[in-house]
């Protein structure tokens, strides 16, 4: 049976993110009251969600006293944080009695490279899979669609400024992106589906691809000419060695190297039956990035600071839905 309705209150976890940001405007026009958790209340996309019609608290899941307080009323929890916190939010839950809870994981907790991000990963699902609440878990791949992402739209920097692209290894392992608001959608769905508590989904592209047939589709979308250069997997971990914590600012670690050499190819059937879900193609979805860019370069110059949030191009574009201004509540301050 798929319910009509949505639960009355939800407390957005990750609320400013790139993933919650998108879940609680599509939430608010759906009618539902939302609190948003954020640790910084007066930025711009906090500011914009406020707008929307948001409540928007103050806090995070390191400080669990502010958790806790914005749980009160809440009906329900959606939780775009990092499955880490896992253990908090079901304390929360708990203490303030949410009985629904629905939770984003990752598709690397299949990961044959383990570090402590794996482990968190099955150690955040576990413990909900103990837990008494009517909980669901969903697991997407790497997450693109806007200037926000951090896995394509730097590919597409890195391509407009340079005409080739690293990468460690053949580039023939799979890789299955998923666009943010075919994410979101299944994320609505969850919520409206008695049938999904218990279970847990992997949301992925609509079809695998290889890292170098993707990297050709990202070209190909900007119109560029790319070269794609091969660097043997051993000059890379070198690489990762040498440059330490630099390095591993730009996002060349160890992991990340040989996690490039997995085949990431998911099935999403269970998805597809259960909820309908209908991940666009990755050329389709690219090419929305692309107009979308262009519509908002015209309005705020070249991608950068601020004006570049997905709330500011939401406002300028009229996108931001309509909603009564909503109360702002602050965390008290830490105790002693």
């Amino acid at each position: 049976m798929i319910l009509t309705y949505f639960p009355e209150r939800i407390l957005v976890l990750g609320a400013t993110g790139f993933v919650g940001e998108r879940v609680c405007r599509r939430l608010r026009r759906a009618g539902v009251e939302v609190v948003a958790l954020t640790r910084t209340p007066h930025s711009p996309v906090a500011e914009g969600l406020h707008l929307a019609g948001c409540e928007i608290a103050e806090g995070d899941c390191t400080r669990r006293w502010t958790l806790w307080q914005a749980m009160e009323g809440c009906t329900a929890v959606v939780s775009c944080a990092h499955i880490r916190y896992a253990e908090v939010v079901l304390q929360g839950c708990n203490r303030t009695g949410i009985a629904r809870l629905l939770c984003m994981s990752s598709t690397r907790r299949f990961s044959k490279v383990r570090d402590h991000s794996v482990e968190e990963c099955i150690r955040g699902e576990f413990l909900l899979s103990q837990s008494e609440l009517e909980y669901t878990v969903v697991r997407p791949t790497m997450i693109y669609g806007s200037t926000r992402d951090r896995n394509i739209y730097p590919i597409m920097q890195w391509m407009r400024r340079r005409p080739w692209f690293p990468v460690f290894g053949p580039g023939l392992a799979s890789v299955q992106p998923v666009f943010v608001e075919d994410v979101v959608t299944a994320l609505m769905d969850v919520l409206r589906r008695p049938d999904t508590i218990g279970k847990s989904y992997t949301l992925a592209g609509a079809e695998p691809m290889t890292w170098n047939g993707m990297i050709g589709e990202i070209a190909a979308a900007l119109d560029r000419e790319v070269r794609i250069l091969h660097f043997p997997v051993s000059v890379g971990l070198a690489g990762a060695k040498l440059g330490g914590r630099l390095a591993a600012r730009k996002g060349l670690t160890r992991e990340s190297i040989l996690r490039m050499q997995e085949p990431k190819e998911f099935d999403i059937a269970e998805a597809q039956e259960t909820l309908g879900f209908a991940p666009r193609l990755f050329r389709v979805a690219l090419q929305q990035m692309v107009v979308g860019e262009s519509e908002t370069d015209a309005i705020y110059g070249p991608p950068g600071g601020d004006r570049w949030s997905d709330t500011r191009v939401n406002l300028k574009l009229g996108l931001t839905e309509a909603g009564a201004g909503a109360s702002r509540s602050q965390s008290p301050a830490e105790p002693d």
